[in-house]
């Protein structure tokens, strides 16, 4: 996850000494980590709303794994109609990729957003709150369903 470990040796190279940092470095950094919060948005939002981003990212993930098995190539992890993503792959998804990410985005926030961080740090309860939910999905026994949700992330 280059954007994240690039992201944050901007951040600590800026906490060192923040006039040694070029301003088009500044600018690159935010853009790219802020691009990548936006594309992983859904991770924050009410469950109801996630859940159904996870459903359309699933059935196409599937779909592109039929591609390659009818083109005769490896089906990518994660991917393979033969064994279908479930809770537990979003469980390892968010550990290893949305936390991290969106922790960083928060707390650059704090420092520098407007309202010192506070859209950042409610989107960042969000990912933990449906994280919550995907981490008991992965030791229940059914098919998880999220709950109607309509409260604001």
């Amino acid at each position: 996850f280059s954007i994240l470990d690039s992201f944050r040796r901007f951040q600590k190279s800026r906490h060192a000494d923040m006039k040694s940092v070029d301003r088009a470095v500044v600018m690159r950094n935010v853009f790219a980590i802020g691009i990548k919060v936006a594309d992983l948005i859904h991770c924050s939002r009410p469950l109801e709303l996630h859940h159904k981003w996870v459903d359309l990212i699933t059935k196409e993930f599937l779909q592109q794994g039929d591609l390659e098995r009818e083109k005769g190539l490896k089906v990518s992890p994660g991917m393979d109609r033969s064994q279908p993503p479930g809770p537990l792959q979003q469980v390892g998804f968010t550990e290893i990729f949305v936390l991290p990410l969106f922790r960083e985005w928060r707390d650059y926030a704090r420092d520098f957003g407007s309202q010192e961080g506070k859209t950042e740090i409610l989107c960042y309860e969000g990912v933990e709150k449906n994280y919550k939910y995907w981490l008991h999905a992965s030791k229940s026994k059914t098919k998880p369903r999220p709950p109607s949700d309509d409260s604001p992330v």
